[in-house]
């Protein structure tokens, strides 16, 4: 896998968050999502950075998404296969390539409102503990279920939770069995203050992959029940990640 590192031009100093999105054919989402990263204050700009990995988008690639100015470290990686549902394989890609000890991973279509990025760092996130954050609604900012496939954590427990199992590829919703791995291998804190702002499809039509089938055939749903119980009994191999190439675009 390429990670073109000659794309920067200037070492930067060690943030201490890294913010995960995986992209896959979203471009009014992502212009939304780095016009409001610009709009943070320097203070928190120099403590942070943004990793988008874009997961093969074949018509609107992420690298080619306009950016402003203003913006904190930022990177973009893209998959060099477009598989669908491959976003497992995106986030594992963009927990490798952080350089900052915390994560926070989150789906594209969530905001991170100022006042909660400023409460992540300024909490002291524990190996071992992963954790979850409250969620309201972009447009109006009425209260929502917090988002389980949204994470605050140590890149350190991230692998130690074992990342995604790229073996899921192609099949929709199997991004839960790391949130199952998560409650066996670490401990989880709420801090339902802090909170998300999803952006609904009806403002932005394609906050949300609109490309992609989410009901899975007959034969992907066999395979998907079968292929975690022969995980579970250990007849098959382990969980597989960093298994598709990539560059790094942006």
């Amino acid at each position: 896998m390429s990670k073109s590192h000659k794309l920067e031009a200037m070492p930067h100093p060690r943030p201490e968050l890294s913010i995960v999105f995986a992209y896959y054919e979203n471009p009014q989402m992502l212009q939304l999502q780095w016009e409001e990263i610009s709009q943070y204050p320097d203070d928190l700009k120099a403590r942070m950075e943004v990793l988008v990995v874009d997961d093969g988008s074949p018509v609107h690639p992420a690298g080619e998404v306009g950016r402003p100015d203003g913006l904190p470290r930022s990177l973009v990686f893209r998959l060099r296969e477009d598989l669908p549902w491959n976003q497992d394989a995106a986030r594992n890609i963009g927990a490798h390539e952080a350089r900052a000890p915390v994560l926070l991973l989150t789906d594209i279509d969530h905001i991170i409102p100022e006042a909660t990025l400023r409460g992540i760092l300024d909490t002291k996130v524990r190996d071992g503990v992963f954790y979850s954050l409250g969620r309201i609604k972009y447009v109006g900012g009425a209260p929502s279920e917090p988002h389980p496939n949204s994470y605050v954590l140590t890149k350190q427990t991230y692998w130690d939770i074992g990342g995604h199992d790229e073996d899921f590829a192609g099949i929709y919703g199997k991004d839960f069995l790391f949130r199952k791995r998560s409650f066996r291998r670490a401990s989880e804190h709420k801090l339902p203050d802090l909170v998300l702002a999803r952006v609904g499809s009806t403002h932005f039509p394609d906050a949300s992959t609109r490309t992609l089938r989410r009901d899975n055939s007959l034969s992907k749903r066999v395979w998907g029940y079968l292929l975690e119980w022969l995980k579970a009994a250990r007849l098959w191999r382990g969980i597989q990640t960093l298994t598709h190439p990539y560059d790094r675009v942006v």
